[in-house]
């Protein structure tokens, strides 16, 4: 059988996704800087690819393999060197799209991102055909790494590209680890007063997206860029009430003018967190949930409850 390649297997997503495609029996090879060899089990082995730049040399991972998701980026972190995320989410992508091609690959899924398209949409729901307008140094190295998988496409060669939005789970980090701490406090949060849309995806439903399209009949996969997402928008105080269900506390949302939120988190160092948490970012998935025939399997509500009840059980 024909081997799949995962970069960043490691990964949130990715040990969701080997979990899937393992169990169905495909043959998978996983890379990363060192070998994975904690990822392998039957029908999964792991092999060292070295740091993902520009001069990465995928030969050996590539090597019978028929297909590729490319999960592995770099993504915001503190006191990360902004010459990073070109380094690895544009160059690398760059070489390795280069090396698939040479060695045969058919198939290419690239995991990319609604940021970069936009940060924040307050007008109307982003999809296929929002202009591309990225704000910050990640998401211009995501649109920057998605033009790469033009050049892969032709002679039989297909290339997807998912954009999902903010990626959410028990052990998800970034934003929605503060969001599951703050909730675990059960101490009363001054988020009431917020009305905001954020489309979210659960890592349930994007491991179930990708899935689908590494097992997608050959003569009815239509090459593109897609949005993907949960097929319901919450707003934040609905997240954390959700949370806190999960954890089996009350809501304890206090109702505050906007404003003072921002001001709070102004003051505990987190006023780059605002945007994200307080405006509008609503994705429209429909095109690819119609391209691919593919629906959820989980209803944002539920993952958000089962998050939260994770997180509490020592599971996060």
């Amino acid at each position: 059988m024909p081997t799949l390649l995962v970069t960043g297997a490691s990964g949130v997503v990715g040990r969701r996704l080997l979990e899937r495609v393992s169990a169905a029996g495909r043959s998978v090879r996983v890379s990363g800087r060192m070998a994975p060899t904690f990822l392998e089990r039957p029908g999964v082995t792991a092999i060292a690819t070295g740091p993902v730049d520009g001069r990465t040399d995928w030969a050996a991972a590539l090597d019978g393999c028929d297909a590729v998701v490319h999960l592995a980026a770099q993504v915001p972190a503190r006191g990360l060197r902004a010459e990073a995320f070109e380094t690895v989410n544009d160059q690398g992508t760059a070489r390795l799209v280069a090396q698939a091609r040479a060695a045969g690959v058919r198939r290419f899924i690239h995991l990319s991102s609604v940021f970069a398209v936009r940060e924040h949409a307050h007008d109307a729901p982003v999809d296929e055909t929002t202009a591309p307008r990225p704000v910050t140094l990640y998401g211009r190295s995501k649109l920057a790494a998605e033009a790469h998988l033009r050049d892969f496409e032709g002679e039989g060669r297909k290339a997807v590209v998912l954009r999902p939005p903010a990626v959410y789970g028990p052990t998800a980090r970034g934003n929605w680890r503060l969001l599951l701490r703050l909730a675990a406090t059960g101490l009363p949060l001054p988020f009431g007063g917020v009305d905001n849309r954020r489309s979210l995806i659960a890592v349930d439903n994007l491991a179930s997206a990708i899935t689908h399209l590494v097992t997608f009949p050959e003569a009815s996969f239509v090459p593109g860029t897609y949005m993907v997402a949960d097929a319901d928008t919450v707003s934040l105080p609905q997240i954390l009430a959700l949370l806190r269900a999960g954890m089996g506390m009350p809501a304890r949302l206090i109702s505050g003018p906007p404003a003072l939120v921002r001001g709070l988190l102004a003051i505990a160092g987190r006023s780059r967190m605002a945007p994200s948490l307080l405006d509008d970012l609503e994705v429209d998935a429909r095109l690819f949930a119609r391209t691919f025939d593919w629906r959820p399997e989980v209803a944002a509500a539920d993952a958000i409850r089962q998050s939260g009840a994770a997180f509490r059980s020592g599971g996060g």
